[in-house]
């Protein structure tokens, strides 16, 4: 599906409001930005329910400063098991 720029709408939140937004195939990218820190404790990105979501790598970027960001196209199949 493409879509007009205006119409993105980036989407943060705990692992259950994204994984309901899965559900109903509302999320197109995941763009992820992976910090170099160990942290005890986080969100998880999607809810702790077994999912299968296949996804394409559409783009990497390293910065200066550690960081890595990858941008993910889902794939129109995407399943709880």
């Amino acid at each position: 599906m493409v879509l007009d720029a205006a119409l993105a709408v980036p989407q943060a939140g705990g692992g259950e409001i994204i994984a309901s937004f899965l559900d109903e195939g509302a999320i197109d990218d995941f763009i992820i930005s992976v910090i170099p820190a160990f942290i005890g404790e986080g969100i998880p990105l999607i809810a702790h329910r077994h999912r299968h979501v296949p996804l394409r790598l559409q783009s990497l970027r390293r910065f200066s400063d550690g960081v890595v960001q990858v941008h993910y196209q889902v794939q129109q199949t995407c399943w709880v098991t």
